[in-house]
């Protein structure tokens, strides 16, 4: 026979061999395959979900004068019982100058200080630098949570703490000639436009909102304790008076009430602490509150919560109606499936006073994990159940388990199996 035919064969014969081999191991390995999921390190938070109607003590802040109103504080600013919250000019070209020269006379004043702490050095270049940083923050978070109003003095910040670099590493000498432009533009604006004729003023302290949406007045602030369910879903909006500028939204504590199921109010009355809320629709950010009252009705399956907040920004000041996400607390643990918890005996061994060895044995609820190719049974305690899985303690305390032993961290617990029991090998 010819060697290069045989050697082909020889090697044709090898090949199928090995394929042979190959797919016998693949077969023999599949038919032993025990489903199992790795334990891993889960944090989950226990919600309700619902939608809220935000209850604040709200006054409107009118205009009696007419004229052209130009706001001299932004939305979501502090402004305190009689502080000026607009100015009332004649006409339209009046008060866009003022407001120009308003703005102008900010700058200049920025720089005026610039100019002083150029002279006087009393700053490093690690504090310079802060500054830039923490105002392009703030302007992305302004960004981030719609805080429009407040865009305008964040930029105004940034250029304030950029010019303050090029001072401060002597790009720029000198602002005077900057100074003396603004002065000058200034004095031709306010020299072109007629004085205001009204200045409106806050009839209250607190936080001033230009938005008014009508419902500020569709239940009693003080009476929030004698809200119903029925009040709740009641409520409707009214027009705004036609001279209303803004409102100012007074005191501390702001509400938020919300129609929920009755075993979500037993729920909350059973976790009664602090919770957290999340208008996803509206902010990013997690606002703190603590349960106000919790209302059940006999023979209903639903039920009232009011909530009272006191953290207050600029987007919080103006949403009404909202999804709401009430987070009653976290929950850390090893993730487990339902299906895989089963029922079986663990044994523990005890000493008595004199040496003697005891063993004792009890049916407990645990897991079974493969390790390598047996299978032992863990026990488990549970600190959290969700719809199909639970949340497992890693490191119970002691005496919280029967065996003292509990599974860990990304142990293969099996999920699926007939005739699993302790100590069997997989072959």
């Amino acid at each position: 026979m010819d060697k290069l035919l045989f050697r082909r064969i020889l090697v044709a014969g090898l090949t199928a061999l090995a394929i042979i081999y190959v797919v016998y191991l693949l077969l023999s390995a599949n038919f032993n395959v025990i489903p199992t999921e790795n334990a891993e390190q889960v944090t989950v938070t226990d919600k309700i979900y619902s939608n809220g109607y935000i209850i604040r003590d709200e006054t409107y802040v009118k205009n009696t004068s007419g004229g052209v109103v130009s706001y001299n504080v932004d939305d979501g600013d502090e402004v305190k019982k009689g502080g000026s919250v607009a100015s009332v000019f004649s006409s339209e070209e009046d008060a866009v100058a003022r407001t120009k020269a308003a703005s102008l006379e900010d700058s200049m004043k920025a720089l005026t200080k610039l100019e002083q702490t150029r002279r006087s050095n009393t700053e490093g270049i690690e504090t310079v630098n802060n500054d830039i940083t923490t105002n392009i923050e703030t302007f992305l978070y302004n960004i981030n949570n719609a805080n429009i109003g407040k865009l305008d003095s964040n930029i105004n910040s940034i250029i304030n703490s950029v010019n303050h670099y090029q001072s401060f590493t002597g790009k720029t000498s000198s602002f005077k000639p900057e100074i003396a432009s603004l002065q000058s533009q200034i004095n031709e604006l306010k020299k072109s436009s007629g004085d205001s004729i009204a200045d409106i003023k806050a009839p209250k302290a607190g936080y001033f909102v230009a938005n008014c949406d009508g419902y500020e007045n569709c239940f009693d602030y003080s009476k929030i304790g004698n809200l119903t369910l029925d009040n709740l879903k009641n409520m409707k909006k009214s027009s705004v008076p036609d001279n209303t500028i803004g409102k100012v939204i007074s005191s501390l504590n702001w509400y938020i009430a919300c129609e929920i199921t009755a075993d979500e109010a037993t729920d909350l009355t059973l976790w009664g602490d602090d919770v957290t809320l999340d208008f996803s629709d509206a902010s990013s950010n997690t606002v703190p509150a603590s349960i106000y009252k919790i209302v059940q009705y006999n023979n209903s399956d639903k039920a009232l919560v009011i909530l009272q907040c006191t953290y207050m920004d600029t987007t919080l000041s103006e949403i009404r109606l909202e999804p709401v996400e009430i987070g009653m607390g976290s929950y850390s643990g090893l993730r487990v499936s339902k299906k895989a918890i089963h029922d079986d005996y663990v044994e523990k061994t005890t000493y008595d006073d004199k040496g003697n060895e005891h063993k004792e044995s009890k049916k407990v609820q645990g897991v079974y994990v493969l390790y390598g190719s047996e299978v032992q049974f863990k026990e488990i305690s549970i600190v959290y159940a969700g719809n199909d899985y639970v949340l497992c303690d890693s490191s119970p305390t002691d005496g919280t388990l029967f065996s003292g032993e509990t599974i860990s961290l990304y142990d293969q617990i099996i999920t699926e199996g007939d005739d699993l029991y302790d100590g069997k090998v997989i072959k």
